[in-house]
C-alpha cells in the first residue's frame, strides 16, 4: 500500500502510516493487550473499597483515625438484630443470646462483641463469672429484640471476610432468636454485591444495543465493531490500573462502573469521529490509504482535543480529599487517555485492513436518508440565527426553570438509602431505627490524651458524661464510667473510684479508653444529617470538657467533609476553568469561544442539578427510574462528581462542534455560513454520539444502587440537553450576536499561537472557496468511474488562519 508522505506532515500522519502500514501487528497487539490486562485485573472487584465517602485530614477523621487505635472504638460497623417471640429476658432467649455472642468472638477478623446479655467481650478476655447488668441502650422498647454489636479488623480485606464469616455463624435461627444483619458495614457489603450484578447486568444490556446502533449508523458490521474494540482496551487497560493502584491507595468499587460507562461512551465518539472523517475523504475521491491517513491527521486533532478537555474536566476531582473523588478521577482520566489513543491506533489499523470496500462499504445508506437530516440541521441553524436574541432569551428562561428545583438542595449521605428499598439490609436498617431510635445518631467525643487514673480526674468525667446526657435530644451516653441516661447513671460498668472491681473486670473502662485518651458515645435519635442533629452536634462542641476535646461521628463526619469540599471547590473550579480555557484557546485560536463554552455549559449544568434534586431528593418520576429510595437529601459527593463528568463529556461535544465551525471559517470568513455548515457537518455525529452514551449511561441508570443511579440520570440529562438545546439552538444564536468577535484574538497571543505547530485547526481543502461538504453522515464510497481527486497539498493537516 503506497503513501505519498510529503502530502501529510505532521505527528499525527506518522502514528497513522505506521499504523496503516503495520495494521495486522496493531490489531493483534490490541488483542493482546486486552488478554494480559484482563489476567491482570481478574478479581479486581474483591480489592476495591465501597467507602471514600468522607474528607480526609479533618477534626471528624483525627476522631476516627483515633477511634481505630482501639479493638471496640466508635459506632460497631456491624449490628445484629436478635428478635424472638417471648421476651429478651426470657432465660431461653438469654442461653442463646450469650452462646451466640461467645461464638462470634471467636470468628477470624472480629475484634470485640458488645451484647444486651453478655456485656462487652473480646478474643482475649475470658468470660466473667457474674455477667454485668444488662445495658438498657441495648434493648429495643418492646422488650422483644436485643443487640449484639459487632467490631471488625478495620482493613477493608479483613472486614470483608470477617463479615460473611460473621453472617454465616450468625444469620438465621438460634434458638428462640432470630437475627439479622445491620449497620454501616452490611450495608457496604450489600452495596458491593449489587454493583457488582449491576455492573454485568449494565454490560449484558448496552454492549448489543450500542453494537446495533453503531451498525444502525455505519451500515457496516466491520466498521460497528471497531468503536467496541477500542472500548474493551480501554476498559481492560483501566481495570488493570485500578487493580495496580489499589494495591496502594484505596479506590472506590464506583470507580469500575464509571469506567464501563465512560470508556464506551467516549470510545464510540472518537472512532465516530474518525470514520466519518475517512468516509468525507473517500467521497471526495481520496485513495483508500491516503483517505484514511487524512482521516487520522484531521479528526485525530479533535480527538486528541477532546481527550484533554474531558481529563482536565476530571482532574478537578483529584484536587477534593475524598478518596471516593479521586479513585473516580484516576478511572476517568485513564480511561479517557486509553480510549484516545486505542482509536488513533486501532480504527486506522481496522479501517486499513478491512480494505476500501469493507471500510467505506454503508448498506444502508439510501434508507436511511442522511443527505436530508444534514440539510435539515443547516436550515435549523439558519433559522435560528435569524432570531438570535429570541432564541437566547427563551432558552436561557427555560434552562433556568429547569435549574429552580436546586434551590432547595439539601446535602446528607446515602448510607443505606443507597440500596433498593426492598433489598433485606434496607428492611433491616428500617427495622433498627424504629426499635432503636437512640442509635439513629451516634457522636464520638474524644478527650485528647487524657486517661483518668486518679479518682478526682474519674468523678470529672463522671461530671461531664452527667452534662452531655441532659442536652436535649441525647438518649443515651456511655463512657469508661458507665451507662447514663437524663444525666444519671444507669448500668454502671464499674465504680469511678475503683478501677479493678472485684466481681468483674471493668470493661467499660477499658473499652473506652484509647493510646490517645478517653472518648464518650452519645446516642441520639435525629438522622445523623438532619437540622437536629447538627444543632445537638454544635451544643456538644460548645460544651466545656475537661481537657481539649474532638467530635466525631456520622454527623461529624458530614459538616467537615462538607466544610471541605466548598473550601476545595474554588480552587478545582479554577484550575478546570482555567486548563480549559487554554486547551480551547489553542484549539480556535479565539478569546470569545471558549468563554463562550464555559458559560453555555456552566449554565446547562445548572439545569441537570435542578433535575437531581427534584427527582432523588424529592422523590418526583420514582416510576421512570426504577426502585429508589428517597433520601430527602443529595448525597455530597454526587453533584461534584456530576458536575465535572458532564462538563467533560459536554466539552466533547462542544469541541466537535467548533471543529467544524472553525474549519467552515477558514474557508468562507462568514460567521453565519460556517455556523450553518460547522452544525451540517457535525450535528448527525453530536446526535448519533448522544444516542449511543444515552444508551450507555441509561444501562447504567437500571443498577439498584441510587448513587450510581443518581450520576447515570443526571450526567444522561446533561448529554440530553446538550444534544436537542445547547448545541443546534443556543450555540448559533450566541455565535450569530458575537459575530466577528467570536475570532477576535489579542495580536500578540495569535503571532505566538500561529508559531507554534499543529495547534491549528485543521482543513481538509484549504484551497477550494467552498467546502464539499458530504450530504450525508456517512457518504458512500466515490463512484468508480469518476477520477480521483489529486492528493492534498503540503498544508492540509495544517489550518488556515482566521482573521
Amino acid at each position: 500500500m503506497h503513501l505519498d508522505r510529503s502530502h501529510i506532515p505532521g505527528s499525527l500522519a506518522a502514528l497513522a502510516r505506521w499504523a496503516v502500514r503495520r495494521n495486522r501487528l496493531v490489531l493483534a497487539a490490541a488483542a493482546l493487550f486486552v488478554v494480559l490486562t484482563a489476567l491482570l485485573s481478574a478479581g479486581v472487584s474483591a480489592h476495591l473499597s465501597t467507602g471514600g465517602w468522607l474528607a480526609e485530614n479533618t477534626p471528624a477523621a483525627q476522631v476516627r483515625h483515633r477511634l481505630a487505635q482501639s479493638p471496640h472504638g466508635g459506632m460497631p460497623p456491624l449490628l445484629l438484630l436478635a428478635r424472638t417471640t417471648g421476651s429478651v429476658d426470657d432465660p431461653a432467649a438469654r442461653t442463646a443470646g450469650t452462646h451466640l455472642a461467645e461464638d462470634l468472638r471467636r470468628v477470624q477478623g472480629v475484634t470485640a462483641i458488645d451484647s444486651y446479655w453478655t456485656g462487652p467481650l473480646d478474643p482475649t478476655t475470658s468470660t466473667p463469672a457474674l455477667p454485668p447488668p444488662p445495658d438498657p441502650l441495648l434493648r429495643a422498647t418492646d422488650g422483644r429484640t436485643a443487640l449484639i454489636a459487632v467490631w471488625l479488623d478495620t482493613t477493608e480485606p479483613a472486614q470483608h471476610a470477617a463479615i460473611a464469616d460473621v453472617l454465616a455463624h450468625a444469620d438465621g435461627r438460634h434458638g428462640p432468636l432470630k437475627t439479622r444483619a445491620a449497620g454501616e458495614a452490611a450495608v457496604a457489603r450489600a452495596i458491593q454485591m449489587y454493583s457488582e450484578r449491576d455492573l454485568v447486568r449494565m454490560e449484558l444490556l448496552a454492549l448489543p444495543i450500542t453494537f446495533v446502533l453503531l451498525f444502525l449508523m455505519f451500515g457496516s458490521f466491520p466498521a460497528a465493531l471497531l468503536p467496541l474494540a477500542v472500548g474493551t482496551v480501554a476498559i481492560a487497560g483501566t481495570a488493570a490500573i485500578l487493580r495496580a493502584v489499589a494495591a496502594v491507595t484505596p479506590i472506590s468499587a464506583f470507580a469500575l462502573s464509571l469506567t464501563t460507562a465512560v470508556g464506551l461512551a467516549l470510545a464510540v465518539d472518537y472512532s465516530l469521529f474518525l470514520i466519518a472523517r475517512y468516509r468525507e475523504e473517500t467521497a471526495l475521491g481520496r485513495p483508500h490509504a491516503q483517505a484514511v491517513v487524512l482521516a487520522t491527521c484531521t479528526a485525530g486533532r479533535t480527538v486528541i482535543a477532546s481527550a484533554g478537555v474531558v481529563a482536565v474536566s476530571l482532574l478537578g476531582l483529584l484536587l477534593f480529599p475524598v478518596p471516593l473523588m479521586r479513585s473516580l478521577a484516576t478511572a476517568g482520566i485513564s480511561v479517557i487517555v486509553l480510549a484516545a489513543t486505542a482509536s488513533l491506533l486501532i480504527v486506522p489499523a481496522g479501517l486499513a485492513c478491512f480494505g476500501e470496500r469493507l471500510a467505506g462499504r454503508d448498506i444502508l445508506a439510501r434508507r436511511r436518508q442522511a443527505a436530508r437530516a444534514a440539510a435539515r440541521w443547516k436550515t435549523l441553524t439558519t433559522a435560528v440565527m435569524r432570531r438570535p436574541l429570541v432564541v437566547v432569551t427563551l432558552t436561557s428562561i427555560l434552562l433556568l426553570l429547569l435549574a429552580l428545583p436546586f434551590r432547595d438542595v439539601t446535602f446528607g449521605f446515602s448510607a443505606e438509602r443507597a440500596l433498593p428499598a426492598g433489598s433485606p439490609v434496607a428492611r433491616t436498617m428500617n427495622d433498627l431505627h424504629t426499635n432503636f431510635p437512640h442509635l439513629g445518631t451516634e457522636i464520638d467525643v474524644v478527650l485528647h490524651n487524657w486517661h483518668p487514673a486518679r479518682p478526682d480526674d474519674v468523678d470529672r468525667l463522671d461530671a461531664y458524661a452527667r452534662n452531655l446526657s441532659r442536652l436535649p435530644g441525647v438518649q443515651g451516653l456511655r463512657t469508661a464510667t458507665g451507662t447514663y441516661l437524663s444525666g444519671k447513671p444507669v448500668g454502671r460498668l464499674c465504680q469511678p473510684t475503683d478501677a479493678t472491681p472485684a466481681r468483674h473486670p471493668c470493661a467499660g473502662l477499658r473499652r473506652f479508653t484509647l493510646p490517645s485518651g478517653t472518648w464518650l458515645a452519645i446516642n441520639a435519635a435525629p438522622w445523623p444529617y438532619s437540622t437536629a442533629a447538627v444543632d445537638l452536634l454544635n451544643t456538644v462542641r460548645g460544651q466545656p470538657a475537661p481537657v481539649s476535646a474532638l467530635t466525631g461521628g456520622a454527623t461529624a463526619d458530614f459538616l467537615d467533609s462538607r466544610t471541605s469540599a466548598f473550601h476545595h471547590l474554588p480552587g478545582a473550579v479554577a484550575v478546570v476553568t482555567v486548563a480549559t480555557l487554554v486547551l480551547l484557546l489553542a484549539f480556535t485560536r479565539s478569546l470569545f469561544l471558549p468563554l463562550k463554552a464555559l458559560l453555555i455549559n456552566l449554565l446547562s449544568l445548572t439545569a441537570t442539578f435542578g433535575a437531581m434534586v427534584y427527582i432523588f431528593q424529592q422523590g418526583h418520576l420514582r416510576q421512570w427510574f426504577g426502585d429508589f429510595a428517597m433520601t430527602g437529601n443529595t448525597d455530597l459527593s454526587l453533584p461534584f462528581i456530576a458536575f465535572f463528568l458532564a462538563f467533560g463529556l459536554s466539552m466533547d461535544y462542544e469541541i466537535l462542534l467548533l471543529a467544524r465551525i472553525t474549519e467552515a471559517h477558514g474557508r468562507t470568513r462568514d460567521t453565519v455560513r460556517a455556523t450553518a455548515e460547522g452544525m451540517q457537518a457535525a450535528a448527525p455525529l453530536f446526535t448519533a454520539s448522544a444516542a449511543v452514551v444515552l444508551v450507555v449511561l441509561l444501562a447504567l441508570a437500571v443498577t439498584d444502587v441510587a448513587i450510581l443511579k443518581t450520576i447515570a440520570v443526571t450526567v444522561a440529562l446533561s448529554v440530553l440537553l446538550d444534544a436537542a438545546i445547547i448545541r443546534p439552538l443556543l450555540v448559533p444564536a450566541v455565535m450569530k450576536l458575537a459575530g466577528n468577535a467570536n475570532w477576535w484574538l489579542p495580536a500578540p497571543w495569535r503571532r505566538r499561537l500561529s508559531q507554534r505547530p499543529g495547534s491549528e485547526l485543521p482543513t481538509t481543502t484549504p484551497l477550494q472557496p467552498s467546502i464539499p461538504s458530504p450530504q450525508t453522515m456517512f457518504p458512500s464510497p466515490p463512484d468508480k468511474t469518476r477520477t480521483n481527486r489529486p492528493g492534498p497539498s503540503d498544508d492540509s493537516c495544517r489550518p488556515e488562519r482566521a482573521p
